[in-house]
């Protein structure tokens, strides 16, 4: 399995090695932080667990990072 070798079809490229070094980064990050915390936006209070808060703000950014760059990719083709 090369690395960096273009043109096979097993290869892995540069960046899924980065996404998989930050997800297990992530991972650790995770299951270290368990506790349960409390949230308290204008008159909402709730309790959950830190891993939950986490994840949903790492859904959240994917989405929102997914979102803005689709809307790029639509203005840029509709500018052509």
């Amino acid at each position: 399995m090369a690395l960096m070798k273009k043109g096979s079809g097993d290869e892995i490229g540069i960046n899924t090695i980065i996404i998989i070094v930050l997800l297990s980064v992530f991972t650790i990050f995770i299951l270290q932080n368990t506790d349960v915390v409390e949230i308290r936006l204008l008159l909402w209070k709730v309790s959950l667990s830190r891993v939950v808060l986490l994840l949903g703000s790492l859904f959240m950014g994917i989405l929102i990072g997914l979102l803005i760059g689709w809307e790029m990719a639509v203005r840029k083709n509709r500018f052509r």
